[in-house]
């Protein structure tokens, strides 16, 4: 019944993606003003999420605790009653932790952006105020530490304005996240499966097999307590190093790629490989790592599955947004400020990668590194002249500062209608 309801899904999906009309542009002589950005990050530098053996390492990694009562200050986190469910990819100890290095990159980050957005997005009429921005971030110490690290870049290190700037975690674990535990759906983890079981993936993985454990041999010793019972990652979650598979005592099995990856990336950026490992076997590894997760989340029905929710939301953000304006534009111009000019989310990797495939956004050459951003800008397009007649409201992605153009058809558009992008992410 489940597989029956997914083929029906991904043959609506389908047929919403090829029937979807080209879009035009914004006509040359119109008046485009930014209206709202949205800013989705990943987390800055931090240690492997999987425990390794030599801790006081890594702890020395992290800030001291004077610097992340310093980037707290000017902000306060709203949880649930209940607390949110705890990630296997969250980390323990020093582990899964934002460091020193990635407290920097994420106030540069905060420095970038408010060189992007002054003079666009905030002007000397509504200037850059912690009333016009709105933060929500996954519940993990390195996601929440990277967004508060962020607006001391943003604000320049100034002290922020009572009231403290609200960092809303409440549920964030269940949707900011492509893999999160448990899933959205239970139909996802079988279709993780299913997916995972296609014939160019298992023939990929033949040939990779020698690498996987050529480089799980090279990690051995420096593994920690804990090690392997980490699981995370879409498609892996409690499968490659597992101990015993239905009741029988597996022969020794390489490490999930996922793990693998991370563990490789956190090492090379300190010089810390093996001896038996070379630069070459860390490339090849994230990029098969890479490979992977755009393979599996590029399949329209479990980007909609896992990744619709947020998607959904950002649309909605907007939409509210083209209503406050609307508003404001009808009435004396008081700034309606309950949909704010600045929305940040703060998350993970895999949450770049499953928007870019669920929103059908060109694929970046390389895998988003630490620290990096995909901004969605919310523009008004205007008749010219004196009456600001509202023509379209426009979309516009990119990564790091780089456009990404839609591929929802088959002239790839460096803008897309708010009401198309609205209409594509309702279609079922």
């Amino acid at each position: 019944m489940a597989k029956t309801s997914l083929l029906l899904l991904s043959v609506c999906l389908l047929v919403a993606s090829s029937s979807a009309s080209s879009f035009s542009k914004p006509n040359p002589t119109s008046k485009l003003r930014l209206q709202q950005v949205l800013v989705v990050h990943r987390h800055g530098d931090r240690s492997p999420i999987t425990p390794l053996k030599d801790e006081d390492f890594w702890q020395s990694q992290l800030p001291q605790p004077h610097v992340l009562e310093g980037i707290a200050k000017g902000t306060a986190l709203v949880r649930p009653p209940e607390g949110n469910p705890i990630h296997g990819a969250h980390g323990r100890g020093p582990f899964g932790q934002l460091t020193m290095m990635g407290v920097l990159q994420m106030a540069s980050l905060g420095e970038r952006l408010r060189e992007e957005l002054q003079d666009t997005l905030f002007t000397d009429e509504k200037p850059l105020h912690p009333s016009r921005i709105r933060i929500m971030s996954t519940d993990f110490p390195r996601t929440i530490q990277s967004v508060q690290a962020l607006l001391t870049g943003l604000f320049e290190g100034a002290q922020l304005d009572a009231p403290a700037i609200e960092i809303d975690v409440r549920r964030t674990n269940s949707y900011l996240i492509p893999d999160p535990q448990p899933r959205q759906s239970p139909t996802q983890l079988v279709l993780e499966s299913h997916l995972a079981k296609r014939p160019h993936l298992v023939e990929k993985e033949k040939e990779l097999n020698e690498l996987a454990h050529k480089v799980t041999d090279a990690l051995q010793d420096q593994l920690g307590e804990g090690a392997m019972g980490v699981s995370f990652g879409i498609g892996e979650e409690k499968s490659q190093d597992d101990d015993d598979i239905d009741g029988k005592k597996m022969k020794k099995k390489p490490l999930a790629w996922a793990k693998l990856a991370e563990i490789l990336t956190c090492l090379h950026s300190r010089d810390l490989l093996p001896p038996t490992l070379s630069k070459e076997d860390v490339e090849q590894v994230n990029k098969h790592v890479a490979w992977r997760w755009f393979e599996n989340l590029s399949h329209p029905v479990l980007a909609k599955s896992a990744m619709w929710k947020f998607a959904n939301k950002m649309v909605e953000d907007m939409e509210h947004k083209v209503e406050c304006v609307k508003r404001e534009d009808e009435s004396t111009g008081e700034e309606h400020i309950e949909e704010p000019l600045l929305c940040i989310y703060s998350a993970h990797d895999s949450t770049l990668i499953g928007l870019l495939c669920v929103l059908q956004l060109e694929q970046p050459e390389s895998w988003p590194e630490y620290g990096s951003y995909l901004k969605a800008e919310l523009i008004q397009e205007e008749k010219d002249g004196d009456s600001k007649e509202v023509l379209q409201h426009w979309v516009r992605f990119s990564l790091n500062g780089q456009v990404l153009r839609s591929t929802w058809t088959s002239e790839p558009a460096d803008m897309v209608p708010l009401s198309k992008l609205s209409e594509m992410i309702h279609s079922e």
